[in-house]
């Protein structure tokens, strides 16, 4: 695994839970079953790489605290 893999949204109840299956890649054929911790939504491969990708732009545009 190279690209990290964050915690997506799920699209039903927006909760970030995710439960992955052990040594899952994102971009590996077959899919990995992807479900939400919370509702148990399945994600679609589709589904999960657009929340993965909104997720990483997210997290790159927060900066830590600054020098004085």
């Amino acid at each position: 695994m190279t690209d990290p893999i964050y915690p997506v949204a799920c699209p039903i109840c927006g909760e970030c839970q995710n439960i992955l299956p052990g040594g899952f890649e994102p971009y590996a054929e077959p899919f990995g079953k992807v479900s939400c911790m919370v509702c148990n939504h399945q994600f679609s491969r589709p589904e999960y790489l657009s929340g993965l990708d909104a997720r990483a732009r997210a997290l790159s545009q927060l900066t830590g605290p600054q020098p004085e």
